[in-house]
């Protein structure tokens, strides 16, 4: 009776992610945009669920709290070494409903529901947002400058009438910080709605998820022989465990992912990696190398690909990693 149960909770888990799958497509289309649904790993939890062609990968959650940590390690990891937007996209999360307009936040990854999702690609003021245990606005640092100055007011003088300080205030200004909902409440009686801004998901995808990823990158280097290597070649490099790609890495603005055969892995599960790495690839723009064991890959399999993956034997992967870093 327990396993029925489970079983049960886990398929009407599964039919309420594809409804939010189909839902967030249809917005995507709707707004022109150009997606793919990444399939790998099949029948179990994947980081990335739909990349898009301007610079977001997007995970679809149910309840964004029931993500893995090691879904949302993989997500954080991929976000920055392919230079995108990190987004889940659920109806909940700790089993409370969404609120539409709002981007809340799980490990720093921003979580919306759909309709959030269409507010903003609409370009609609999706201003509120959610970080670290506080909720925030986002500001129009020039606009609110601009208002500063026609009402002369010192950076001082605004700080002490909405109860911040002086270095509060600038940094507002510059756009490196944004206040909390009371403060931006003072804000917009002072200057108007016009001080308010949208949200940008890259930009709070490289304040809250870039730099974390940035410390990691050479723990991770010192833990694993292969990213030593590429790490020591001056590649930065994470491996991924939850989508099609094993390595991305990055040399400035070249990127690259590695899709490597498994000495005892069947080759139809090899092709279904190159073929979702490609849809990723297609999108977020890295060149990919499929890295071979000795058994290789059925041939008119390998032919079908060979426009969109240069294949490499293993033993030949370090020269070609070389032959990358001087490029």
């Amino acid at each position: 009776m327990k396993d029925h149960t489970m079983r049960r909770t886990s398929s009407i888990r599964d039919e309420r992610i594809a409804v939010i799958l189909r839902k967030t497509l249809d917005i995507l289309k709707k707004h022109n945009m150009d997606a793919d649904i990444i399939e790998y790993p099949r029948g179990e939890r994947r980081s990335v669920d739909i990349v898009v062609n301007k610079r977001i990968i997007i995970k679809i959650g149910r309840d964004a709290s029931e993500i893995s940590r090691e879904e949302i390690e993989d997500l954080k990891l991929a976000s920055k070494m392919l230079d995108s937007a990190a987004v889940i996209i659920s109806e909940t999360y700790l089993n409370e409903d969404l609120e539409p307009g709002v981007v809340m936040d799980r490990s720093d990854i921003s979580v919306m529901d759909p309709e959030t999702l269409d507010l903003y690609l609409s370009n609609e003021k999706v201003a509120i947002y959610y970080k670290r245990g506080h909720f925030f606005v986002k500001i129009n640092g020039v606009a609110l400058h601009r208002k500063r100055i026609e009402r002369m007011l010192s950076l001082g003088e605004l700080a002490e009438m909405i109860g911040t300080s002086r270095k509060a205030v600038y940094e507002y200004e510059r756009e490196a910080m944004d206040p909390s909902i009371e403060t931006a409440q003072k804000l917009i009686e002072l200057f108007g709605e016009e001080i308010v801004s949208r949200i940008d998901l890259h930009e709070l995808t490289e304040r809250y998820v870039y730099g974390y990823v940035n410390k990691i990158l050479k723990i991770h280097a010192q833990e694993d022989p292969m990213l030593r290597k590429m790490y020591e070649m001056g590649i930065e490099a994470v491996k991924l465990k939850r989508t099609a790609p094993d390595i991305v890495g990055r040399i400035e603005d070249q990127k690259t992912a590695l899709v490597i055969q498994r000495d005892r892995g069947d080759d139809n599960e090899m092709v279904e990696k190159i073929v979702n790495t490609i849809k990723i690839c297609a999108k977020l723009g890295c060149e990919i190398y499929a890295v071979l064991s000795n058994r290789g890959i059925d041939r008119e399999a390998k032919k079908k690909l060979e426009d969109n993956v240069t294949f490499v034997e293993r033993e030949k992967l370090e020269h070609l990693l070389k032959n990358l870093v001087r490029r």
